[in-house]
């Protein structure tokens, strides 16, 4: 087996091993992985963030794992031993919980992985607060939306997700219609909690976007950028536009 580390801020990971495929996601500083397949130009990985990922309360396993897979070059490929890989998972893990953040010389985004304190970094949680999911998800607010983006420079509906409730001590996948599986329903949006999560789709129940619930029939979520917007029976309606832009599917709570 062999093993990497994102040795950048960021590097996209994409669908096929081609400059002109789609970023399905992207690398952020210190995830590891592991290799599955090379050649001269790509590499294709497979994501291994038991160190970065806390837990839910419905996980047992000693750690939780996001094993999404994609191509990034093979130039930005940073390889590893399986002892310093290993050798991470015993380590106090810190995430950075502002915006952005400069370490040694790099700018790193929001839950972005490290392994000592840092003045802009908390200790990873170790129990579920997926009200936090609200605050954490604000100091994002107008972050551009990117396909595939995990980053403040660029962010989709499942990475902003993904990456508040890394924050909040949730271990969520990475797609929107994968998070969809996980935590319990919430039946009524008048039994809705800070830190739900309500997810959007298309006539034929397809799960295509997601948001954090705020409360006071308030949704934020990535559409174009980083937004608040209106939630109601129907979805979610945007104030501006005078129209609905998403069909509500089902809330989840992620405990």
């Amino acid at each position: 087996m062999t093993y990497g580390i994102c040795n950048l801020s960021v590097i996209p990971v994409r669908k096929e091993a081609r400059h002109a495929s789609e970023m399905v996601t992207q690398l952020l500083y210190n995830e590891t992985y592991t290799v599955l397949d090379k050649t001269h130009e790509w590499v294709l990985i497979r994501f291994q963030n038991g160190s970065s990922m806390p837990l839910t309360s419905s996980e047992t396993d000693t750690e939780a794992f996001d094993f999404y897979q994609g191509w990034i070059q093979a130039k930005q490929f940073c390889e590893i031993s399986e002892e310093e890989y290993y050798a991470l998972k015993t380590k106090q893990v810190y995430l950075i919980n502002k915006p952005v953040a400069t370490y040694q010389g790099k700018l790193l985004s929001m839950g972005t992985v490290l392994y000592e304190p840092h003045p802009n970094a908390i200790e990873r949680p170790t129990e579920a607060h997926p009200e936090r999911m609200v605050d954490y998800a604000k100091l994002l607010l107008d972050a551009p939306y990117l396909w595939g983006g995990c980053s403040v420079m660029g962010i989709d509906c499942s990475g902003l997700t993904q990456v508040c409730g890394r924050l909040a001590g949730l271990s969520l996948p990475r797609d929107a219609n994968q998070q969809v599986a996980c935590g319990e329903l919430v039946y009524f949006l008048q039994e809705t909690q800070p830190g739900d999560l309500a997810f959007f789709g298309d006539e034929d129940g397809l799960i295509t976007h997601v948001g954090i619930v705020m409360g006071n029939e308030q949704i934020i979520h990535c559409s174009g950028q980083v937004r608040i917007d209106y939630l109601d029976q129907t979805g979610i309606f945007n104030k501006e536009r005078n129209e609905h832009t998403h069909r509500l599917q089902v809330v989840k709570r992620i405990v």
